[in-house]
C-alpha cells in the first residue's frame, strides 16, 4: 500500500489504529461533502450513500454518527473515484 495519500483514498491506515478512528481523524481531509437532502432519483454509489445518511438520522446515538461518518467517507472516496476515472477517460481521448 502507498504511505502517501492516493488520487481515490486518504491513505493506509497506520498500525494500532482502527478503521473508524482513521476516518475519524482524517475528516479534514475530505474534499466533497454529502449532502443528504439531494435527490437524483437515480441508482448510484453516491445516491445509495445519501439514503444511508438518511436511515441513519433516524437511528439512536451512537450508531447515527458512526454510520453518517462513514456514509460521508464513502461519499468522498466514490467522489474522488468517478473524478479519477473521468481524468482517465479525457487521458485516452486525448492520446
Amino acid at each position: 500500500m502507498a504511505e502517501d495519500p492516493g488520487p481515490t483514498n486518504l491513505g493506509p491506515i497506520p498500525l494500532g489504529v482502527s478503521f473508524r478512528q482513521a476516518i475519524r481523524c482524517n475528516r479534514h481531509l475530505r474534499k466533497f461533502a454529502i449532502n443528504p437532502q439531494h435527490h437524483t432519483r437515480r441508482l448510484t454509489l453516491c445516491e445509495t450513500v445519501r439514503e444511508i445518511w438518511r436511515i441513519a438520522d433516524t437511528l439512536p446515538e451512537p450508531q447515527r454518527s458512526e454510520l453518517q461518518d462513514l456514509a460521508g467517507a464513502a461519499f468522498d472516496f466514490g467522489k474522488r473515484m468517478n473524478a479519477k476515472l473521468k481524468a482517465y477517460a479525457a487521458e485516452k481521448d486525448a492520446g
